[in-house]
């Protein structure tokens, strides 16, 4: 059997296709002698549509995001039904509200090309004579896939097509396979078996009629749906996916510039929360949320050696949830794999802070916690079991550790009032240093969802999203039963409360990067420091022990009796009133996150979080040196020693306080391990002992300009702060190749206020830094305006420790010297060979 697997746009060109991926090698597997091809035209379509209307990441991004609009769809319905003008004012009337103007007229492009977009496409893959052409589809797919699936046997009748994915989950795949005849076979469930079992009955002629929840024709033409599978393929059965064809076509593509791969995997499927507790708006999941998880040991095993396969760090976990137990097996081997990878995960927002530091020492760097409101009685609503205050010390903690956060907030709950949302909204300023959410959106209607199943909950008169009868020309009788979103009349908290939260999420993600508030715990103090706009003061300490007690325990949610009582305990002699003014003067200085009847501190640990903040495009440049440089402009003072200085806070006026300069640190021949162990005490920021002097011409000066080099090297790679004067001498173009590193107080030489404040302006973490995998190392450069990626395969690794530290030049060959110093990663110190990229172990949040 020759069988091509198809994956269409609007699939995200950033990961290969799990589905495809895993049948891929099912069906490797179960029949070796067949040919399996993977197109991936989502790629195809990027570098296709580029070249006639041209089409940015950003936009390509916005039609795969667009799905609950119908914006994505319709794009291809003009193929779909063979008509370039396919419905177009009725749907530019319907989304005028939702889809910007720019974005209405390029759609409109895009859909007057896509019938020729699907020939050439159908061209090319018939070209290759298959027998079976599958397609997954999944949300904004389906009318492409549709589309393809209309013109393969319109060209070859003879070609079996198939369709499967979750567009094709129960009801849905069946009205896709009575509606479009042209469709010959609909896999639904899990495709492990469906599609395999099918593949085995069109090899031995034999009859579909067993096969669990495949849709099939019978002679006559009229269709069928076989019940599905009552129970789901058990963790043993779940194959790691093969991405041979996505990579290979990634690397030819627009995309290999316009966005770095991912691997995805999944360790389990189900949810064990949704078995508990069904989010009434989630319609994830479909016909089987029972939870199943991998075995530790094989999960981290295939997760490795996919990475060393494909040679590809960044991982998407496509997971509903964490397994729990994962914590205690999967995370410490993740952590001790000697890998520095990229990972996110979707996780329960209950975690504590010692379970999330273990995720990011893993390389799990961002989750997705299912925050989606800080109101306790609006996540009761959704049977979301955490509360409010859970859901701020989740976003708290995660500053504390450097765990990036993705979430929403949504709204529009049966039962919700405007009160639930007032005093959310006017603590907002309080928070604006945590992650923000991406954005506001009211609820969506999806079908397996309990809003959908039980109309009790308040959503009793539902009818498909009006996208779909623009998109389809299908009576709405069918319309009901293909469609995943539906209409209904709105719930909760009314138009101008919704406009006045999404004006403050907005002011709240403009204010994120320019401001913060961090804690230094002194054991007998606590220092905080505050630069957020929307309050005055910027040093606090507090020192009165009951009140660095309430202060910790406040760590936790709880409620001002509970704190009272733990304070008495604790052998404080206080009364409630004291507790009452202290929570006051908390709330005034935004301390203090309250929601339900308690109250949450929100001041996370010092972490330099605004370094790990990308400032937005239209933030002005005079903003940035005193984000990036409390001591930008500062006249150096001798400090008369030769060891690093080492406090626990990079902000100046905060470094003044008693106890948080940490003494000084052995200046050492061997950065890598010294600040290795700086950052395992807690220090935030270093001050080298004297001036970075390049162009000297005495080997004990280049042995000494490389050490000063690797300290400020090594300290931008974890995130540390660092005061340094550097001297170009007579090499002003040096201060390019260095660049990522933490911009100097001052540069000596030609135009040094120049190249300063051009340093200053243009840096940002990671923006020449390399990862360890196995085998392999990856090198990710910003340097020069446009991102380079380059692996280096064969790694010997003394050489590249060498390196880290300075090598002579006389230990290698000169062609081996010609290649380092092409390459822009190695840089010539006098003597000296030295290695540029800082190593990535901190990463940039999302918001």
């Amino acid at each position: 059997m020759h069988i091509t697997l198809v994956n269409m746009p609007w699939a995200s060109i950033d990961f290969p296709s799990l589905a495809l991926g895993i049948l891929k090698r099912r069906v490797a597997d179960e029949f070796p002698d067949s040919r399996v091809d993977v197109v991936n035209a989502n790629l195809d379509y990027l570098d296709w549509i580029t070249e006639r209307a041209g089409l940015t990441r950003e936009e390509y991004t916005f039609c795969w995001d667009s799905y609950f609009t119908g914006y994505s769809e319709w794009i291809f319905s003009s193929a779909l039904y063979d008509d370039p003008h396919w419905r177009d004012s009725e749907f530019a009337d319907l989304v005028a509200d939702a889809v910007p103007g720019d974005m209405l007229t390029k759609g409109r492009q895009l859909h007057a090309l896509a019938p020729e977009y699907i020939a050439s496409l159908v061209r090319r893959i018939l070209a290759e004579r298959p027998g079976i052409v599958g397609f997954s589809t999944t949300f904004a797919q389906n009318s492409a896939v549709l589309a393809a699936a209309r013109l393969i046997k319109k060209l070859a009748p003879e070609v079996c097509v198939v369709l499967g994915g979750g567009n094709c989950d129960g009801p849905m795949g069946a009205a896709l396979h009575r509606c479009f005849p042209f469709v010959d076979y609909v896999s639904r469930g899990e495709g492990e078996v469906s599609f395999t079992r099918l593949l085995a009955c069109l090899r031995d002629e034999s009859s579909p009629a067993d096969v669990p929840g495949l849709c099939w024709r019978d002679a006559d033409g009229t269709s069928h749906a076989n019940a599905m599978s009552a129970a789901p393929l058990p963790a043993s059965a779940l194959v790691a996916p093969d991405y041979t064809d996505y990579f290979e076509q990634h690397a030819a593509s627009r995309a290999g510039a316009m966005a770095e791969p991912h691997l995805v995997v999944e360790s389990s499927r189900g949810c064990w929360w949704g078995q508990k507790h069904h989010c009434t708006f989630c319609g994830l999941n479909g016909s089987f949320m029972e939870f199943r998880s991998k075995s530790p040991d094989r999960f981290v095993d295939e997760l490795l050696a996919m990475t060393e396969r494909h040679r590809v760090l960044n991982v998407a976990v496509a997971d509903n949830i964490l397994d729990m137990a994962y914590l205690r097996s999967v995370v410490p081997r993740l952590a001790e794999s000697d890998c520095d990878l990229r990972i996110s995960y979707e996780i329960k927002s209950n975690m504590r802070r010692e379970q999330l530091a273990s995720l990011v020492a893993a390389g799990i760097h961002y989750v997705q916690p299912g925050i989606e409101s800080l109101n306790g009685r609006v996540l009761k609503l959704m049977d979301k079991g955490v509360t409010g205050c859970q859901n701020v010390r989740m976003l708290r903690d995660a500053e504390s550790v450097s765990l990036g956060v993705v979430w929403n907030y949504l709204y529009g709950f049966p039962g919700e009032t405007e009160e639930d949302y007032e005093p959310v909204i006017d603590q907002f300023p309080a928070i604006h240093h945590l992650a923000p959410p991406n954005g506001v959106t009211r609820i969506a209607i999806e079908r397996f969802s309990p809003y959908f199943d039980r109309p009790e909950l308040g959503f009793g008169d539902l009818s498909p999203a009006a996208h779909y009868a623009v998109i389809y020309d299908l009576p709405e009788s069918e319309l009901r039963d293909l469609a995943y979103v539906f209409d209904a009349a709105h719930r909760g908290i009314s138009t101008t409360q919704a406009e006045r939260l999404d004006k403050a999420v907005e002011t709240w993600r403009h204010e994120f990067p320019r401001g913060r508030l961090t804690q230094c715990d002194l054991t007998d103090s606590i220092v905080l420091t505050n630069t957020r706009p929307g309050f005055a003061w910027r040093t606090l300490t507090i020192e009165e022990p009951w009140e660095t007690a309430a202060f910790r325990l406040l760590e936790q949610p709880s409620t001002s009796d509970v704190l009272l009582n733990k304070l008495r305990a604790g052998r404080h002699d206080i009364a409630a009133a004291d507790v009452s003014a202290l929570l006051a003067r908390w709330r005034t200085r935004g301390l203090l996150f309250e929601d339900g009847g308690q109250s949450v501190h929100v001041v996370p640990h010092a972490a330099n979080q605004d370094l790990l903040r990308w400032v937005p495009q239209d933030t002005s440049a005079a903003l940035v040196p005193a984000l990036l440089h409390d001591a930008a402009g500062r006249v150096p003072e001798a400090s008369g020693t030769t060891a690093l200085r080492c406090w626990r806070e990079r902000d100046e006026e905060t470094r003044e306080r008693p106890g948080i300069h940490m003494g000084e640190w052995p200046y050492e021949d061997t950065p890598v391990r010294s600040v290795a162990e700086l950052v395992a005490r807690g220090t935030q920021h270093v001050a080298l002992p004297e001036p970075v002097i390049l162009g000297r011409d005495d080997h004990g000066s280049d042995r000494q300009a490389v050490r000063d080099l690797t300290h400020v090297r090594e300290l931008t790679g974890h995130g540390l702060s660092v005061d340094w004067d550097l001297d170009l001498g007579g090499e002003i173009e040096a201060w390019r190749l260095l660049s990522h590193l933490y911009p100097p107080r001052s540069v000596a030489g030609p135009d040094g206020d120049a190249v300063l404040d051009q340093w200053r302006t243009t840096f940002h973490m990671n923006k020449c830094g390399y990862r360890r995998g196995r085998g392999f190392l990856e090198i990710t450069d910003l340097r020069h305006g446009t991102q380079r990626r380059v692996i280096m395969r064969k790694v010997n690794k003394e050489k590249l420790t060498s390196l880290l530290d300075g090598a002579p030049v006389a230990d290698f060959r000169p062609r081996e010297i010609e290649a380092f110093r092409t390459s822009g990663l190695v840089h010539q110190v006098g003597s000296l060979l030295w290695w540029l990229p800082s190593r990535i172990t901190r990463w940039p949040v999302v918001w």
